[in-house]
């Protein structure tokens, strides 16, 4: 599915012309969806959902978490779901400065020094990727507010 931007500037398109003509929302919303070659905005986002890639598949039966650091196989495979997560909450919260936002993630950063801490263990994995999924908003938000103190003060 190629569309012209990503879903959130396609919305900002949509917000900025229901602010010029003054239609509904949803109105302005399916307009952009047509432009882009759909019948709807929700045909759009659909689409968009479906093409879009999936986590990795998790282990069918988790194993107990010990020690810090990690092994290698349940990094490589937290920093996946990490990353893959990171584009959905990105996605949800429309940072006003995506760019920088993106510029400042580091998965493997955020699973070594922000996922787990010692008092935690021991923890199954199963329940410890969850948390990733769980938590990882907070860390975007916090990245995006950092971005628009980072935007501010190069104007």
């Amino acid at each position: 599915m190629d569309l012209s931007a990503p879903i959130n500037e396609l919305k900002r398109k949509a917000k900025l012309l229901r602010s010029e003509t003054g239609m509904p929302h949803n109105q302005a919303l399916d307009r952009i969806a047509k432009d882009e070659g759909y019948a709807s905005w929700s045909i759009l986002t659909r689409k968009y959902e479906d093409q879009k890639s999936k986590p990795a598949q998790k282990p069918k039966s988790g194993y107990l978490i010990k020690s810090l650091p990690f092994d290698e196989d349940y990094q490589a495979e937290a920093i996946e779901l990490a990353n893959s997560t990171f584009d959905e909450d990105i996605r949800r919260t429309e940072p006003d400065n995506p760019r920088m936002t993106r510029e400042l993630w580091n998965a493997d950063d955020y699973v070594n020094n922000h996922h787990l801490s010692d008092h935690m263990l021991p923890i199954d994995s199963e329940y410890a990727l969850s948390l990733i999924e769980a938590f990882l908003v907070h860390h975007v938000i916090n990245l995006a507010t950092k971005a628009d103190r980072m935007s501010v003060e190069q104007d």
